[in-house]
């Protein structure tokens, strides 16, 4: 008779030894993936979220109170949106996934609906769901082999800034004649004069005018040709708001007015000469590297009247005082060529800029104009 010793396990045990260790080894990978693919899940929606994001200011960005506003945040909210990845693979927003909103918590429509009552919409929310599958976690049972992720993001203007802060430059617009004498008729997408180049001026600004501001009294600085040349490139520091009273600036600045405005142009991410400002923003290709300008060439000026009341065209030589009547943005399609020369630059209205709202001044949009605005990511 063969006898078993006490410290030799049995057949019976070892298979639950062999068990153990298998059941053992599941909850590991289990625990390992839930590790993973929770680590996969944050970064994924960390990547969804930025897209959104991105499309909710792109779109908001567009609104202008007009149906072309409505189709053109949706086109941007979608480009934009695919400038980012989700998962390895870029995020593709779609039309419907984009709606919008006279306010910001509710009331959001389609882009058909909001296409045909424009004028009060001011927020843009973008909401999408991905499915992303996952590695490790899907070997236990129960658990699904994918996960969906959402996103939403709400973007909107603020009301119109009335004081804006920091980037001014001092350069005002010519004043427009119409039927009846001074009009406000800018058109989006149309050259306007910067800079006088001569002194023999088309009414009604006055001879000798050159449509150069002097900040100096807001600045602190010299009132000189160098502060004008810097100006231009950096813009004011501080803030400067509409009905505040400056003086214009008698002289060409030839030189300066050129140096300050091409070192500009120079310093942005897109140098192409001759594009329209709906081109700048639809950037360009390079060795297959999407690029992008860096808004450099956009210049935010005031539009000046030397009535306080009523928008006036600005005097001889140095009308003082004048006053800031709007602020208003243009886009500089090529640098300032030698000589003394107009310069010129593509009316596009307003550009969410940096600034504020500040109730006890007189209120942005006089002109009737669109007015700078900040766009603001809300969600």
């Amino acid at each position: 008779m063969v006898t078993r010793s006490n410290n030799q396990p049995s057949r019976n045990e070892k298979g639950v030894v062999i068990f153990i260790v298998a059941a053992g080894l599941l909850v590991f990978l289990g625990m390992a993936g839930l590790a993973f693919d929770l680590g996969r899940l944050y970064n994924v929606k960390s990547e969804l979220q930025n897209a959104v994001d991105a499309a909710a200011m792109a779109g908001a960005a567009e609104l202008n109170g007009a149906a072309s506003g409505i189709d053109a945040a949706v086109s941007s909210a979608v480009a934009a949106s695919n400038n980012y990845n989700f998962n390895s693979q870029p995020v593709t927003v779609t039309a419907d996934e984009v709606t919008f909103s006279a306010v910001r918590d509710s009331g959001y429509v389609s882009q058909a609906t909001a296409a045909a009552s424009p004028a009060s919409i001011r927020f843009v929310k973008v909401i999408t769901q991905k499915n992303m599958d996952l590695a490790l976690i899907k070997v236990l049972p129960g658990i699904a082999s994918t996960q969906n992720v959402d996103a939403v993001a709400v973007a909107g203007q603020s009301p119109p800034l009335n004081y804006a802060c920091d980037g001014l430059s001092p350069l005002t617009p010519e004043p427009l004649v119409g039927p009846g004498g001074l009009v406000t008729n800018y058109v989006t997408g149309q050259q306007y004069t910067l800079r006088f180049g001569g002194g023999n001026n088309p009414p009604p600004t006055g001879s000798g005018n050159y449509l150069v501001l002097d900040f100096s009294p807001i600045t602190g600085g010299n009132s000189g040709a160098s502060l004008v040349r810097d100006l231009l490139y950096g813009g004011s520091t501080g803030c400067i708001g509409v009905g505040d009273a400056i003086c214009s600036k008698p002289g060409v600045n030839a030189g300066p007015v050129r140096q300050g405005l091409n070192d500009r142009f120079d310093s942005d991410t897109d140098t192409r000469q001759g594009i329209t400002y709906s081109e700048y923003l639809a950037g360009y290709s390079s060795y297959g590297q999407s690029l992008h300008g860096n808004g450099r060439r956009i210049l935010r000026v005031p539009l000046v009247s030397s009535d306080p009341v009523s928008l006036q065209a600005i005097q001889n030589g140095r009308d003082c005082p004048v006053y800031i009547f709007d602020i208003v943005c243009f886009f500089i399609n090529n640098r300032v060529p030698n000589g003394n020369v107009d310069v010129t630059g593509e009316f596009v209205g307003f550009c969410n800029t940096s600034g504020k709202v500040d109730p006890t001044r007189s209120p942005a949009g006089r002109s009737g104009l669109p007015s700078d605005r900040k766009l603001v990511l809300y969600r």
